[in-house]
């Protein structure tokens, strides 16, 4: 998949619908997405994880009790829905903006502001995304996200 395609295609609509949009977050999602699946895997190998951006159920079943919680959210997310209920979480494979606003969803709720930089980004993933419990590093989202620098205006 381009990265530009990706982040002019799904990305940025996506946060537009959703109203939390910005470069930052575009690059941070571009990241999330490069470093969890390389934007090619959609099952995890040899794990729970689904879709571009690597959600586990638990994950995905925290953040919709966080949506339900919260009216004015739901709203905003439901354009981007395929269907009228809140999907089972097969559909963050398949529906890229879904995938997209999940993602971004996890990190609305920190209130941390992300970080102008990639290293910040990459230290603002590990900490919030991938946490300490993952075996990703910084060092690993720095080299996945290289392509961000190359490859974006």
């Amino acid at each position: 998949m381009i990265i530009q395609d990706f982040r002019d295609l799904i990305i940025r609509p996506t946060l537009a619908v959703l109203g939390m949009g910005g470069r930052a977050a575009e690059e941070l999602l571009l990241g999330t997405a490069l470093v969890e699946s390389g934007l090619k895997h959609l099952k995890q190998v040899r794990g729970p994880a689904l879709g571009l951006y690597q959600c586990e159920p638990a994950t995905y079943a925290d953040i919709l009790a966080y949506v339900r919680a919260r009216p004015g959210l739901l709203a905003r997310l439901r354009p981007l829905i395929a269907g009228a209920e809140l999907p089972d979480v097969s559909q963050i494979i398949w529906n890229l903006q879904y995938a997209t606003a999940i993602c971004r969803l996890h990190y609305w709720r920190i209130p941390a502001p992300i970080p102008e930089d990639m290293a910040g980004q990459a230290a603002y993933w590990k900490r919030h995304y991938n946490t300490v419990h993952g075996r990703g590093t910084v060092e690993k989202y720095l080299e996945c996200a290289r392509p961000l620098n190359e490859s974006l205006t």
